[in-house]
């Protein structure tokens, strides 16, 4: 899902730069967000959220999903 992200901030012709600045964030964390390697804190999603015009109720889609799904698929088949 994080490709969405992505996604969606190229389609409103921002950078990650203006991104990690206008949510208050370094861009190596911006960038490690978008690329899948690093959860950003709820607070944090939502300032990202905000900068991107996402709306409160993607905000979980966008930003957890992929835990989630991974999380339940890990736990399906412990014993």
């Amino acid at each position: 899902m994080r490709v969405v992200l992505a996604m969606i901030r190229e389609g409103s012709n921002i950078t990650q730069m203006q991104v990690s600045r206008c949510a208050g964030i370094s861009q190596g964390y911006y960038s490690d967000i978008e690329c899948g390697l690093r959860c950003p804190s709820p607070e944090v999603a939502f300032r990202i959220a905000h900068v991107l015009d996402i709306p409160d109720h993607e905000i979980f889609r966008v930003f957890y999903a992929d835990i989630s799904w991974n999380y339940k698929r890990r736990n399906k088949h412990a014993g």
